[in-house]
């Protein structure tokens, strides 16, 4: 069973051990490196969480196999106005252990699950990502397409968004500990 937690400054070497890993694996395979990784860090080691803007990891026992931050507030950039308003979560940063496949549809689920239980859950769980690859990929583990936004200085970014919806089979595979949002 996973778990997950709120990462603390007492976690900065699980996450980094996890984010060196992944990073050697881009590397390796020819992917793009991005300071994702030193973002989601600098939110790990703060004293206090950010309000609005929590790093969360997932556990397998003692080994971090996925980590990424969370954000109760509207995503901005590229939304319509009507898009911002409704409830959702945006998920960012998130970075899995290389060589163990499913691990980001897993903590997709249980995402997803987990806020679907609250008592005022989220409509959307929502991300925007850079490489279509990525966007692609994402969509065909079950998040929808919103829009490609295009950028007026030559890159694009791709929205996306999934229902936070109940999956009861999901609870078997992930628990969450404390607030996560």
């Amino acid at each position: 069973m996973y778990l997950m937690t709120l990462l603390t400054p007492d976690h900065a070497s699980a996450l980094n051990r996890l984010l060196a890993l992944r990073m050697d694996w881009l590397a390796e395979n020819g992917h793009p490196l991005s300071g994702e990784s030193s973002s989601l860090m600098e939110l790990v080691r703060l004293p206090e969480p950010e309000p609005g803007l929590v790093p969360v990891g997932m556990w397998d026992g003692e080994r971090l196999v996925a980590a990424f931050a969370v954000q109760s507030t509207a995503p901005m950039d590229g939304w319509t106005l009507e898009e911002r308003q409704e409830p959702s979560l945006v998920l960012s940063l998130a970075h899995t252990l290389p060589g163990e496949p499913g691990l980001g549809a897993i903590l997709v689920a249980g995402l997803c699950d987990y806020e679907a239980r609250m008592p005022a859950p989220p409509t959307w769980i929502r991300c925007t990502v850079r490489p279509r690859a990525l966007a692609k990929h994402l969509e065909e583990g079950g998040w929808a397409r919103v829009r490609e936004v295009s950028r007026s200085y030559g890159d694009s970014h791709h929205l996306l968004q999934r229902p936070a919806r109940l999956a009861e089979h999901t609870t078997l595979l992930v628990r969450a500990e404390g607030g996560l949002a």
